[in-house]
């Protein structure tokens, strides 16, 4: 999920705090749940939101009555009486569209967005309070993930951030449905932040106050989050910029999806293991624009 100042996530299988995106730290906590068959309806897409809730083992949370509306390959959903602006409407169907766009093997369920009532709803639907959270995406559990929308996010659907917080949300919530092992942070938050600055192109924001290294998790955890972030999306752009966009997808493709070894398929796809990347990534960073 993300924060004015930082957000969260929630996995089945990783147990983590994350951080951050251009200026906006953003904190993950990849929970794990305890497993259970998932719906039979989870098989395949479905277009009625009250069944995509069932997926998501929502219904009794979201509750009779619930507001919905669809757009694209997103379905946003409230309980009864709370109100689902346009804008975030607009919002969550650009984001799922430009996901898939951007990685063809992404999920072809609906994108779910949940726009709670106040911070009690937030938190019952992940866990945590609200806070200055800007969203936060709960996956695991044997059902599909969604994505819960904090009040300022919902209240401020065009600005860039909510644009590229939706993108970096929207590509945990449909990639994460099929992640078959545990993956060191830098892949699961360099990728989202990549894929948000992909969709949402900004100015160059070059760094000179930080060494270029591919960050640990527990730095991705850790007080100075905000730079490993930095860092693990900047190693993403060294590999997209070195091998090309599709490399960089295909190989998070396989690696979210397959039990094969982190090293083998970073030589599958780029040729070489991850110390040499490493330093081919710290000669590149003086030539980032």
């Amino acid at each position: 999920m993300r924060r004015r100042v930082r957000a969260g996530v929630t996995a089945g299988i990783l147990a983590a705090s994350l951080s951050v995106s251009g200026c906006d730290a953003v904190r993950h906590v990849l929970d794990q749940q305890a497993e259970r068959s998932p719906s039979p309806s989870a098989t395949q897409p479905v277009t009625d939101p009250a069944q995509r809730v069932r997926q998501s083992d929502l219904e009794t949370k979201v509750g009779a009555g619930m507001n919905a509306r669809t757009s694209g390959g997103a379905m946003i959903v409230a309980s009864n009486g709370t109100r689902i602006p346009n804008g975030i409407v607009e919002a969550s169907a650009k984001a799922a569209s430009s996901v898939r766009a951007l990685d063809p093997q992404a999920s072809k369920n609906a994108l779910l967005v949940l726009v709670p009532r106040d911070n009690a709803e937030f938190k019952e639907y992940t866990g945590q309070d609200q806070a200055s959270q800007l969203a936060n995406t709960v996956t695991g559990g044997g059902r599909l993930p969604f994505v819960v929308m904090s009040d300022w996010t919902v209240k401020n659907p065009d600005t860039l951030t909510t644009r590229e917080t939706l993108a970096h949300e929207a590509f945990h919530a449909l990639t994460l449905e099929q992640l078959a092992t545990e993956r060191p942070l830098w892949l699961l938050e360099g990728w989202a932040e990549y894929v948000g600055q992909r969709t949402v192109p900004q100015a160059p924001h070059k760094r000179d106050d930080i060494s270029p290294h591919v960050p640990s998790d527990e730095e991705l955890r850790g007080a100075n989050a905000a730079d490993a972030y930095y860092t693990a999306f900047t190693f993403a752009r060294y590999l997209r910029d070195t091998h090309g966009h599709d490399k960089v997808m295909a190989f998070y493709s396989e690696a979210v999806r397959t039990k094969e070894p982190l090293e083998a398929l970073l030589n599958k796809h780029f040729g070489k293991g991850l110390t040499a990347l490493e330093s081919g990534y710290a000669a590149w960073y003086p030539t980032f624009r």
